[in-house]
């Protein structure tokens, strides 16, 4: 399941008519000054492209003038990033900025619908906003053999604050974000930040996108934006094989989780809390025994201080989570902690298996992610 640069994110949001900056790719430091001509400035925003979370405090993001541009683009491309070189840096237009929202339709595996999640606070992690705001982000669950209208996202807008001629247009947005879920074989959909302008336009500042990789047939034009087996590390092709969603990153603790929208969630909240995640791995729904212990193997070869696995399960059944992490301590030597959160279907035997195991469970995700920082950064 590949998780795509920002501006192929963007570029399906053009396709879909969801309203972006003026934006261009470079792979060179050339017709910078085309580019401040097309958008009317000389500041631009100087965005070079990696899988890696929070580019911005990793020097990725900057605004810079023009001549900046160039010589930022000279110093980073072909930097490595999270295991990965920078081969891409997007200009982009810059925004003026009266408020910015938080927007997200994910693939709910164990519900079998999409999980749509808003707020009115946005550029900063939603996890931090659910532990400060807790009242101010919304949900909506919409079956995914429903076709999205405008209508259906009328309430939802009001609460976010949008009315008359913005309300309009955020319920056409969320419209076309469903619709590109569903038409892309999407599991995840994010807008962080969406922005309102001064002159009442709403516009996608930055883009999240997953796409399911066993829809790669379908999505064939998806597929070429860049060859994933180039993009891929040797342990991501290596998950990929196995039918495991695996994406490297350059933090301290590995988790393993089940749905993209939750995977995404444990790595938000590892940053909020202090950490930073060493990969995002989805297991998918209705994961079995192999598929765990294939993920730990996996997790067994890569330079990490920690694991966190964490399950909200439906179809996936945590008694089957945690006999695949039992069956795999006993084959792979897994040298640093383990914690495990296990919620939902057979989570109590789940959690006696590991018990007579010696092995703790959570049930809140907060408190199994403190436990495992506090082991990872020297804590008993």
């Amino acid at each position: 399941m590949p998780m795509l640069y920002e501006i192929e994110g963007k570029q399906l949001f053009k396709e879909n008519k969801i309203p972006t900056p003026l934006f261009k790719a470079y792979t060179d430091s050339s017709s910078i000054i085309q580019f401040a001509e097309e958008i009317g400035s000389d500041v631009m925003m100087a965005k070079a492209q990696a899988l890696t979370g929070k580019r911005g405090k990793a020097g990725l993001i900057r605004k810079v003038s023009s001549a900046e541009a160039e010589e930022y683009i000279q110093s980073i491309l072909g930097r490595d990033h999270g295991g990965k070189p920078v081969e891409i840096v997007m200009l982009e237009q810059p925004l003026e900025i009266e408020k910015e929202y938080y927007l997200a339709v994910m693939l709910d595996n164990e519900s079998g619908k999409y999980l749509i999640i808003a707020s009115s606070r946005g550029g900063v992690d939603i996890e931090e906003v659910a532990e400060n705001y807790p009242d101010e982000i919304f949900k909506q669950y919409l079956p995914t053999a429903v076709e999205p209208f405008s209508y259906m996202f009328v309430d939802l807008g009001k609460k976010l604050g949008f009315e008359a001629k913005t309300l309009t247009s955020f319920t056409n947005i969320m419209t076309k974000m469903v619709n590109m879920a569903k038409n892309r074989d999407l599991t995840l959909v994010e807008i962080n930040p969406l922005i309102l302008t001064p002159d009442k336009k709403i516009i996608a500042a930055d883009s999240k996108v997953v796409i399911d990789g066993n829809s790669d047939y379908r999505q064939v034009d998806i597929a070429a934006f860049k060859s994933q087996r180039a993009r891929h590390t040797d342990l991501e092709f290596e998950a990929d094989q196995a039918g495991i969603s695996y994406v490297q990153l350059d933090g301290e603790i590995g988790i393993i989780s089940g749905g993209a929208g939750l995977a995404m969630a444990t790595c938000d909240i590892l940053e909020f809390l202090g950490s930073s995640p060493a990969n995002f791995l989805d297991v998918g729904g209705g994961a079995d025994e192999t598929k765990i212990e294939k993920s730990l193997e996996i997790l067994s070869r890569q330079d990490i201080k920690g694991i966190f696995v964490n399950f909200f399960a439906g179809i996936t059944r945590c008694d089957d989570v945690a006999q695949g992490i039992i069956n795999a301590s006993k084959v792979f030597e897994i040298k640093v902690p383990i914690v495990i959160r296990l919620v939902g279907t057979n989570d109590k035997e789940g959690i006696q298996i590991l018990e007579n195991n010696g092995i703790k469970a959570y049930g809140e995700m907060e408190p199994a992610a403190r436990k495992i920082i506090e082991l990872v950064q020297g804590g008993n």
